[in-house]
C-alpha cells in the first residue's frame, strides 16, 4: 500500500541550522510504499534523513541523525492512497 505520511518537523530547525542544514521546512511530506503503518514511517523518516544528508554530511549531523532526529520529530497524519 502508498501511505502519504507528514512528520512535522519544527523541533529540528534549529538545530540543524547550528549544523549547516537550511533548507528544512515545518512540515514535511513523503509517499512510501510499506506493507504497514509502522514500516510507512520508518521509511519516512529514513527519507527525511536522506534529505537532510543531501543538503549536508557531518559527522555532527550523522551524530544529531543518529541521536536526536526521532526524538524531535512527531508524525501528525498517515493515510493510506490509493495509485491511479
Amino acid at each position: 500500500m502508498i501511505y502519504k505520511i507528514t512528520v512535522s518537523t519544527k523541533n529540528i530547525i534549529q538545530p540543524l541550522n547550528k549544523l549547516g542544514v537550511e533548507d528544512i521546512d515545518e512540515k514535511s511530506f513523503f509517499f512510501v510504499e510499506a506493507a504497514d503503518p509502522d514500516d510507512a514511517c520508518y521509511k519516512a523518516l529514513n527519507k527525511l534523513k536522506t534529505k537532510i544528508i543531501e543538503q549536508n554530511l557531518t559527522d555532527e549531523i550523522v551524530d544529531y541523525l543518529e541521536d536526536e532526529l526521532h526524538n524531535d520529530t512527531k508524525v501528525i497524519s498517515l493515510r493510506g492512497v490509493k495509485p491511479h
